[in-house]
C-alpha cells in the first residue's frame, strides 16, 4: 500500500495521462493522494504587467489577480478530484493550491505531509520537446529526499 502520495498537477493533458498509466500499472491501494496545484508566481508577474494600466492600486490587483487564479484552479481540482481518487485507488484524496515556484513548492508539500511518494508526469503544459524530462520534474528530482515516479506521458518519435 502507498500511505501518501503526492500528485502535483498543472491541468495539463499529460498529467492526466500519468494518472492513467498509473492507474494500468498499479495493485496497491493508497491511503491517502494529495492532488496539488501550483500557481506560478512568474505567471502571476505576467498577468500584472498586462492589466498594471487599469489599477491604481498595484496590491489590490494583486489580490485580485490571485484571487481569480485560485478560484479557477479550485474548479479544475474540483473537476479532477473525484475522477483521479478513482483511478488511483485511494482511500482519502485532499486538494491543496499553492502559490510560488512550481517545483520549490512541490518539494514543500511532500515534505510537510511526509509523502511516501511523489507521482509526476515526464511532462507538462509545456508537452514534448527534445529533452528527457519537463524542467519542473527534474528540479523535483534533484532537490528532494522523498521517492519520485516519473511517468512517462509522451510517445517517443
Amino acid at each position: 500500500m502507498f500511505r501518501k502520495i503526492l500528485f502535483p498537477t498543472d491541468f495539463s493533458e499529460g498529467s492526466m495521462r500519468a494518472i492513467q498509466k498509473f492507474n494500468a500499472q498499479n495493485t496497491l491501494e493508497v491511503g491517502e493522494c494529495i492532488l496539488l496545484h501550483v500557481i506560478d508566481e512568474g505567471h502571476l508577474e505576467d498577468l500584472l504587467n498586462g492589466y498594471s494600466f487599469l489599477y491604481k492600486n498595484e496590491k489590490r490587483e494583486m489580490e485580485e489577480v490571485i484571487a481569480e487564479a485560485k478560484k479557477e484552479a479550485e474548479k479544475k481540482l474540483k473537476e479532477r478530484e473525484e475522477r483521479c481518487r478513482e483511478m488511483m485507488k485511494a482511500r482519502k484524496m485532499r486538494t491543496m493550491i499553492r502559490i510560488g515556484v512550481p517545483y520549490e513548492e512541490i518539494v514543500k508539500v511532500a515534505d510537510e505531509e511526509d509523502v511516501s511518494l511523489i507521482l509526476m508526469p515526464s511532462h507538462g503544459k509545456l508537452g514534448y520537446s527534445h529533452e528527457l524530462l519537463g524542467s519542473t520534474t527534474i528540479r523535483v528530482l534533484r532537490k528532494t529526499k522523498k521517492p519520485v515516479l516519473i511517468i512517462k506521458t509522451h510517445k517517443e518519435e
